[in-house]
Formats: structure tokens, C-alpha cells, sequence
């Protein structure tokens, strides 16, 4: 028998040993990178929808009860589903008293904070392992409600 086509035939099979042995590892990383591409994403979602509340709040049009769901229509319309208005809170850090946007005085400081816990994020597998993990996203906006102004309605006489 030729020596040649002997080492041939006793390498047979050595790929799909070498995929067995790989695949597993293989796997486990690209799971990684989904679950932290994932987690990307959401963070950015909630850094938007906080962004989004603290711009409402700042117009001082709209009340906390309306700015939280404000941000809980924005997640859930993104695709995170499992969110709702106890996971958003707003504190004017100027005067504490005036928490509600529509109470501020112009350039009134507003913080608001948006925590998500990883479990409520859909396609996610990390969140069966680490229940506990949450995902925050705050904003500070400053409070542009305008000031009233009187305008006298007579003509001088001079």
C-alpha cells in the first residue's frame, strides 16, 4: 500500500472532530457578543427616552405623572415592554419643593432618572443568569419655563 494514501485515510474525519471541539466555544462567544450588543442597545434607548423626558420637563408644560409616562410610552413604543412609570423619577435639585415642572421657576434644575432592571429587556439570556443587574440613564436638564411678563396697555403722556 502506497504510504501516502494511508495518512490519508487515517486523518478521516479529523474536521468534524475539530468542529465538535470548537463549536461549543465558538458559540459561547458569539452569544457574547449578541447579549452585549443587546445591552448596548437598551442603554441607548434609555439614555434617549431620559433625554426625551428631561427636554419635556424642561418646557414646563407637562406634570410628573405626564413626563413619567411620557418616557414609558417612548420604551415601550422601542421595544422594552416592561417598564412602567415607578422606574422613572424627577428631582428638581434647585428647590425640591417645586418637583412638579409646571411649579418651577425659570432656570429651575431637573434631574431625571431613568432604572431598568436587565430582566425586563426582551432576546435576553444574561438576565436568567443575573436577575439582580439594571441599566440606568439620567438627564439634567435646566427648567425654560417663561417668565410671566406685564405688558401696560396705556400710552404715556409725555
Amino acid at each position: 500500500m502506497n504510504p501516502k494514501k494511508k495518512s490519508i485515510v487515517q486523518r478521516r474525519g479529523t474536521a468534524a472532530v475539530e468542529l465538535a471541539v470548537c463549536l461549543p466555544f465558538l458559540l459561547v462567544v458569539i452569544m457574547g457578543i449578541w447579549e452585549v450588543g443587546r445591552m448596548v442597545q437598551a442603554q441607548q434607548l434609555i439614555a434617549n427616552a431620559a433625554r426625551e423626558g428631561g427636554r419635556q420637563a424642561s418646557a414646563g408644560q407637562q406634570t410628573s405623572a405626564n413626563l413619567q409616562q411620557h418616557v414609558v410610552n417612548y420604551l415601550n413604543m422601542n421595544g422594552l415592554t416592561n417598564v412602567d412609570t415607578t422606574m422613572v423619577s424627577l428631582v428638581n435639585k434647585t428647590n425640591a419643593a417645586r418637583s412638579d415642572p409646571t411649579t418651577a421657576t425659570q432656570l429651575d434644575q431637573f434631574e431625571l432618572t431613568v432604572t431598568v432592571p436587565y430582566s425586563a429587556i426582551r432576546y435576553s439570556t444574561i438576565a436568567q443568569i443575573t436577575p439582580t443587574t439594571t441599566l440606568t440613564a439620567s438627564a439634567d436638564w435646566y427648567s425654560m419655563k417663561d417668565s410671566p411678563l406685564t405688558v401696560t396697555t396705556t400710552i404715556p403722556a409725555n
